[in-house]
C-alpha cells in the first residue's frame, strides 16, 4: 500500500508541475514590439474627425453616420479646424432613430432634417473629460451647436459624459475622448434631434 501511495503522490506532483510549467510558459511574451493602433492610450488620432469616420471599415458601427454626412454634403464641417466636439451616433442609434421617425433609410430622410440632426451633434467647443471644468462640474453646461439649438454636457457619478441631462431625451456617451486634430469625438448610442 505504501508503494501505491508514493506512486500516486508522484503522479499528482507531476501533474501539478506540468500545469505550473505550462502556465508560466504561456505568460512569456515573445515580442515587445507592438503595432500602433488608430488611437493611442491617450486617445489621440492623427487626422480630422472626418478622417476618423473614413478610417472605419464599411461594416463597422459608424457606417450610417458616414452615409448621413455624404447625403448632406457636410464633409467639410467634419474636416475643418476646431475646436469642436463631435458626437458620432453608432449604427444601432441611427436605426432606432429611423424607426422611431418612420423612415425606411437615411436616403428617405429630407436632407434639411438630416443636416439639422448632424449639426446638432457638433458642438462649437472642445468638451473633453479631462478638462478641469468637466471634472469639477456635474451640472449640465450649455454649449452652442453647429445647428440652432444648444446641447448640454454633464457627467454622472461614474464620470461618464451625459448629454442633455434633465431633458426628455438624455443619454450617456458610449466611448469618449477620441481626440482628432480638430477637436474631440464622443461615440454615442443615441441620436438626438432637438424639437423645440
Amino acid at each position: 500500500m505504501k508503494k501505491t501511495d508514493i506512486i500516486h503522490n508522484m503522479r499528482v506532483k507531476a501533474v501539478v508541475f506540468v500545469i505550473a510549467a505550462l502556465s508560466l510558459v504561456s505568460c512569456i511574451q515573445e515580442s515587445f514590439d507592438y503595432e500602433s493602433s488608430t488611437t493611442s492610450e491617450t486617445g489621440k488620432f492623427a487626422g480630422t474627425a472626418m478622417d476618423f469616420i473614413n478610417s472605419t471599415r464599411p461594416l463597422d458601427s459608424l457606417s450610417l453616420i458616414k452615409e448621413a454626412i455624404s447625403l448632406t454634403g457636410l464633409q467639410s464641417l467634419y474636416s475643418q479646424a476646431g475646436p469642436r466636439t463631435f458626437i458620432l451616433p453608432r449604427n444601432p442609434a441611427f436605426r432606432a432613430w429611423l424607426t422611431t421617425n418612420k423612415y425606411a433609410s437615411l436616403a428617405a430622410v429630407p436632407v434639411a432634417t438630416l443636416t439639422d440632426v448632424l449639426k446638432y451633434h457638433i458642438v462649437k467647443a472642445y468638451y473633453y473629460t479631462q478638462d478641469p471644468q468637466f471634472i469639477k462640474n456635474d451640472v449640465p453646461i450649455m454649449y452652442q451647436t453647429e445647428g440652432t439649438n444648444p446641447l448640454y454636457f454633464s457627467h454622472n457619478s461614474n464620470f461618464q459624459v451625459v448629454v442633455n441631462q434633465g431633458t426628455k431625451k438624455s443619454f450617456v456617451i458610449f466611448v469618449s475622448n477620441i481626440r482628432p486634430t480638430n477637436g474631440v469625438i464622443h461615440v454615442s448610442s443615441d441620436v438626438v434631434y432637438y424639437l423645440p
